[in-house]
């Protein structure tokens, strides 16, 4: 049987389609699917949308998208020799950042991180499998691959120096 985490919104909401003492949280799951499927059957036609997005979901637009990070890490570890830690790369991302982010960046998710550093994360991982970053940097290192210093190094080149300029993504 599978394991599912969800946020406490959706619990709070699927709450509403149980039975007090009678319901365990799979009984009411399945109450409220075949509500939903007795919706879609209808035509959409009567009672509440069992099928609306959640609060929590509409969050995700409220960040900064991930593709807003590669060139700023790609720049980021470039400046500080072309490998660093990632306790020496995150508060200069922070820092490099914080005023494109917006307040949701900033929350705590459920590990304790602000959301922005798994941002970061995701974007890396994306790096190291488009080859810009190199997968054998060693635990917490991350560092630039050839292409991904070639990569930085054009960029800096077509803009004179490149310090100090807003990357454009």
């Amino acid at each position: 049987m599978p394991t599912i985490r969800i946020s406490d919104d959706s619990m709070r909401r699927l709450k509403a389609w149980a039975e007090p003492l009678e319901d365990t949280a799979n009984s009411a799951l399945e109450k409220a699917l075949d509500a939903a499927e007795r919706y879609v059957a209808q035509g959409g036609a009567g009672g509440p949308d069992p099928v609306r997005r959640s609060r929590p979901a509409a969050k995700r637009f409220l960040k900064l998208p991930e593709d807003e990070f590669f060139v700023p890490l790609l720049e980021t570890i470039h400046e500080m020799g072309g490998a660093a830690h990632v306790r020496d790369i995150r508060p200069a991302m922070k820092e490099r950042l914080k005023a494109r982010m917006l307040p949701h960046d900033f929350e705590r998710v459920p590990s304790g991180e602000e959301r922005w550093w798994n941002t970061a994360h995701a974007a890396r991982f994306r790096l190291v499998r488009d080859g810009l970053l190199r997968k054998d940097s060693g635990h917490g290192v991350w560092a630039l691959s050839e292409e991904g210093r070639g990569f930085v190094e054009a960029r800096l080149a077509k803009s004179g120096s490149g310090e100090g300029n807003a990357p454009d993504g």
